[in-house]
């Protein structure tokens, strides 16, 4: 049995996970899927100063006062850069990363939005520059093609904190003691920004890499799938 603590992208909450952390309990593992402050059933605490950084320490304090150690953090999509931020403040607890169609940050402070689609960054900028607290999710046929998974992500997803968009991740070099490392590349979400990710790290000898046959949600399209691919992972 492993511990598994999932870190959710933007937009989302800890309730996007409810699919396979069933999955992932059949299989005898235990879960965690903590709410980024500013999101979900978290979502009154909205505020443009929320950063990648407090989110890194949301996730910190949660294998804290859980008192959880050789865990397994799995991030998806803007997920990887916290993950790779409580890496390396707390690199003792943790066992391996998984990086589920997500962004892999190799310099400290750097916003990897800006980088992936300096377009859509534009139109993010324009309400940032305008005072907005949060960004409304614009982009859900890249989660799923699905018409009533992609109503539920419309009633459940709400806005993410402008904060998290100009800012990177603090990157502290502690992350990279971590030499359990797993790509998952969702392949039916193209194109989009993690193609290039998986790309970077696929030809590296200290990535494992793997691909299921979703688009961005994996999660939601097919858990068992996803959970198949974690628990081999972890074996």
């Amino acid at each position: 049995m492993a511990t598994f603590v999932l870190v959710h992208g933007a937009w989302h909450g800890g309730w996007c996970w409810a699919k396979l952390e069933s999955a992932m309990r059949k299989r005898g593992h235990e879960t965690h899927a903590p709410t980024l402050t500013g999101l979900g059933e978290r979502s009154h605490l909205l505020g443009k100063d929320i950063t990648p950084d407090d989110h890194v320490t949301d996730i910190v304090n949660t294998l804290r006062w859980r008192d959880l150690s050789d865990v397994f953090l799995v991030g998806h999509s803007y997920g990887g850069m916290v993950i790779s931020g409580v890496a390396g403040r707390v690199p003792e607890r943790i066992v391996g990363l998984v990086y589920l169609d997500a962004f892999v940050p190799e310099q400290s402070g750097f916003s990897l939005f800006a980088q992936a689609n300096p377009e859509r960054m534009k139109t993010f900028q324009r309400q940032i520059d305008a005072g907005a607290e949060g960004l409304e999710p614009d982009n859900f046929d890249a989660w799923t093609n699905d018409p009533k998974t992609k109503a539920w992500l419309k009633n459940m997803c709400t806005p993410h904190p402008t904060g998290c968009f100009s800012n990177g991740v603090t990157l502290t070099g502690r992350e990279k003691e971590i030499t359990q490392k797993l790509y998952i590349h969702c392949a039916r979400n193209t194109p989009s920004p993690f193609v290039s990710e998986y790309q970077k790290v696929k030809s590296r000898s200290d990535w494992e890499t793997a691909e299921i046959a979703t688009k961005h949600n994996a999660m939601g399209e097919d858990p068992e799938s996803l959970a198949a691919l974690l628990d081999k992972f972890v074996v």
